[in-house]
């Protein structure tokens, strides 16, 4: 049984900061029995049966799933067995807190209301939140709290960029956002440092736009290494402002190298799965295991033969694509430059800049080329 959690979108033909948008929570996670503690605020809890209860700040209600319905119980009594249930707050400004019991996962909290209804054996859980309480979320769990203000800036304004052209893509029917990596890590509303609610209100509606006056696609990562990379390099698309640039900035940072070991046997099997057959009897084919790049490259050659090195990534789940190989006794010792797929903005080098007093708008123009920073809208629909 899994929960799912979404925050909902009303429209994106809005002034941003006054909308809602639809995020999953807990995306990799099968959780099984949730609590809900109002924080701030009051809510009204109705159901599916036209029941009406006022829940205020923490009470704790205690929800699990019964045979595809939802059996929800409060401090002292039982509340009844459901198809659906909403929280929806009646104050001006309303949170809540998710404590996950089954498995134990420590609470988060979030902005907004909140809808849960049983679908297959499985919650799907509905949140209502404003796009820039949202935001302000994904800049905290995708930086950290010590970054300075005009790298927070840069991260609101590339975080809004991508939220909106992804809900454009996908339809603003089928978009599902998830909380993790693969779209933007989330994890509510924690805001260690108000600075960063402070980027993303001065940021507002502020978005990221082409030569054509369409929205980037904002790629973003942790280091590069010292070089990043072409967007049709790891993916199949050539954006023109996707480009591979000198990344110095990103040198001498936490995960500017890295270092790994592979089984020799383990390279071995992974070079058959694509048809490179080695014959390990002769010595000097395994001397010729030997790799090096001087800049980032596309592929890993072995004799005639070449894999993305992208592949070679993903499959032995690497930091990066830039790495060396070198034998040594049963093993290949890597030695490896940059976190992260390279294609876009390196966290760490944009953080350096705000440390050399660049601005958002430098950083932006560094690492995304011949592009605009904009209102949101402003661009034509």
């Amino acid at each position: 049984m899994k929960f799912r959690i979404i925050l909902l979108i009303i429209s994106l033909n809005f002034v941003a900061n006054a909308s809602n948008i639809r995020v999953e929570l807990y995306s990799n996670q099968n959780i099984q029995t949730i609590m809900i503690n109002p924080m701030e605020g009051k809510y009204d809890f109705t159901t599916n049966k036209g029941d009406i209860y006022r829940i205020k700040k923490n009470n704790t209600i205690y929800i699990t799933l019964t045979n595809d319905s939802i059996n929800v119980w409060d401090i002292n009594k039982n509340l009844g067995v459901f198809k659906w249930i909403e929280f929806k707050g009646v104050s001006k400004y309303n949170t809540f807190k998710i404590e996950p019991t089954y498995p134990i996962l420590k609470p988060r909290y979030y902005e907004g209301d909140l809808k849960i209804s049983s679908n297959n054996n499985c919650f799907f859980i509905e949140n209502n939140v404003p796009v820039n309480s949202y935001l302000a979320g994904v800049v905290e769990a995708e930086s950290g709290s010590k970054a300075p203000y005009e790298f927070y800036k840069a991260q609101a304004i590339i975080s809004r960029t991508y939220l909106f052209d992804f809900i454009n893509r996908e339809g603003i029917d089928k978009y599902i956002i998830t909380d993790d990596v693969n779209h933007q890590v989330y994890k509510g509303l924690e805001l260690k440092n108000q600075l960063i609610k402070q980027a993303v209100t001065n940021t507002n509606n502020l978005v990221i736009t082409d030569t054509s006056n369409e929205l980037i696609t904002a790629a973003f990562f942790s280091n590069s290494g010292g070089y990043t990379a072409n967007s049709e390099d790891v993916w199949i698309s050539k954006k023109s402002y996707l480009r591979s640039i000198s990344d110095p900035f990103s040198l001498n940072q936490k995960n500017t190298y890295w270092k790994d070991s592979i089984l020799i046997s383990d390279w071995i099997t992974f070079l058959q799965i694509n048809n490179i057959n080695i014959n390990t009897t002769d010595s000097s084919n395994l001397n010729n295991l030997y790799f090096t790049q001087e800049q980032r490259a596309k592929y890993y050659y072995y004799n005639n033969d070449s894999i993305p090195l992208k592949d070679i990534r993903k499959y032995f789940k690497l930091k990066s694509t830039w790495f060396s190989i070198k034998p040594k006794g049963n093993y290949l010792i890597i030695d490896g430059k940059g976190y992260g797929h390279a294609v876009g903005l390196s966290q760490e080098g944009a953080m350096q800049m705000a440390k050399q007093n660049y601005s958002f708008v430098d950083i932006i123009n560094y690492y995304y080329k011949n592009v605009k920073i904009v209102n949101y809208n402003t661009i034509k629909k």
